[in-house]
C-alpha cells in the first residue's frame, strides 16, 4: 500500500465511456459543471460508436477531452484507455469513474475526497439511488459472495433509511460511480478489459483489498442512476453470453479450487432452474449462451491485471 500523500485540491480527472449514448453523456457532463471540490479534468472515451455521437460531442462540447477507441472494447476496456490517458496529467491526483447514465448531488464529491484522505482508503463510493421512484436504494455499497453471480449491492431495491446511512468498510464497490485516489490506481492497476461486461469491477476490488487498501462507502455523497427498478428484456443470449463468462474468469482468478467448484456447481443449479422457466415461452437461448459463456471463461487465457 502506498504512502503518497493525497492533497484534496489537486484536480480530479473523471473517466467517462461512451457508446451510442450521447444524449446521456450531454447530460452528465452538465451535471458536472456545477459541483463542489476541485477541478476536474474531464475525458469522455466514445467506445467505437456506431450513431453521431462522436459529431456531436466534439459540436456540443468543444472543450472536453474526447478519446476515440475505434471500436467497442467494453466498459473495462474503454475505461483503461481513459484512465492511462487521464494519468498522463502529472498534476491529477484523483480518477472518477462515472456512468453516462447518473444524475449527481451538487456536493457529491468533497465527501469522497474527505473520505480518501486517510491513505489506507483505496477507493470510495457514494449511495446511489435508482432515479425513480424518489428514494429507493440502488447501491449503498456491496459485497463480493461466491455464488453464480459474484456480487451483491446493499439495499437494492429498499427505501432509504438509517440502516445505509453510515459510513462504512466494504469488499464491494461498483463502478457506477468511484472515486479512487492516484496512487492506489497506480499501484493497485485499472480496470481489466478481460471482462467485456460486467465484473471488471469486482476483479479490481479484491486487487485492491490485497495489495491492503480498505474500500469505502459514504452515504453523505449522493447520487441517482437512470436504471429502472424492475428492467425486463435484459435476458439476451449476447448479455448471459458475457455475464457467464466474466464470472467464470474472476471465479478462476479470485476464488482458488475449492471456490471455483462451488461456483460452478452453483451456476449448475441456477442455469437448470432458469431453463426449465424458459424453456416454455421463454428464452431458452439466452440460457444455452449463459452455458457457452461459463464454457469459454473456463478456457480462455487468464493474463495478469494491466498496468497503468
Amino acid at each position: 500500500m502506498s504512502s503518497a500523500t493525497r492533497d484534496p485540491q489537486a484536480p480530479v480527472a473523471v473517466v467517462i465511456v461512451n457508446w451510442n449514448g450521447v444524449a446521456d453523456t450531454l447530460e452528465v457532463l452538465a451535471e458536472l459543471e456545477g459541483i463542489e471540490g476541485p477541478a476536474l479534468q474531464v475525458v469522455v472515451v466514445d467506445n467505437g460508436s456506431t450513431d453521431d455521437s462522436v459529431e456531436v460531442l466534439r459540436r456540443e462540447r468543444p472543450e472536453i477531452e474526447l478519446v476515440e477507441t475505434g471500436e467497442n472494447l467494453g466498459f473495462a476496456g474503454g475505461n483503461l484507455v481513459g484512465i492511462r490517458h487521464a494519468l498522463k496529467g502529472p498534476d491529477v491526483g484523483w480518477v472518477l469513474l462515472i456512468n453516462n447514465d447518473v444524475a449527481v448531488d451538487r456536493a457529491f464529491l468533497p465527501p469522497l475526497i474527505e473520505a480518501c484522505l486517510d491513505p489506507s482508503i483505496g477507493a470510495a463510493a457514494p449511495k446511489i439511488y435508482y432515479f425513480e421512484p424518489d428514494g429507493v436504494i440502488w447501491a449503498a455499497g456491496g459485497r463480493l459472495r461466491l455464488r453464480e453471480t459474484v456480487t451483491e449491492e446493499f439495499g437494492q431495491g429498499h427505501q432509504d433509511g438509517p440502516a445505509f446511512s453510515r459510513a462504512s468498510d466494504m469488499t464491494y464497490l461498483t463502478t457506477c460511480c468511484l472515486l479512487i485516489p492516484r496512487d492506489a490506481m497506480e499501484e493497485v492497476g485499472p480496470l481489466d478489459p478481460l471482462y467485456f461486461i460486467g465484473v471488471d469491477d469486482a476483479d479490481w476490488c479484491p486487487r485492491a483489498l490485497d495489495a491492503g487498501y480498505r474500500l469505502r462507502y459514504v452515504p453523505d455523497s449522493k447520487i441517482w442512476h437512470k436504471v429502472a427498478v424492475s428492467t425486463g428484456g435484459s435476458y439476451t443470449p449476447f448479455k448471459t453470453f458475457h455475464t457467464g463468462r466474466s464470472n467464470t474468469l474472476y471465479a478462476r482468478r479470485h476464488l482458488g479450487l475449492f471456490g471455483l467448484v462451488a461456483f460452478l456447481a452453483a451456476n449448475g443449479v441456477a442455469l437448470t432452474a432458469a431453463l426449465a422457466r424458459e424453456l416454455f415461452g421463454g428464452n431458452p437461448k439466452a440460457v444455452v449462451s449463459k452455458a457457452r459463456g461459463v464454457w469459454r471463461g473456463l478456457r480462455d487465457p487468464l493474463p495478469e491485471p494491466p498496468r497503468v
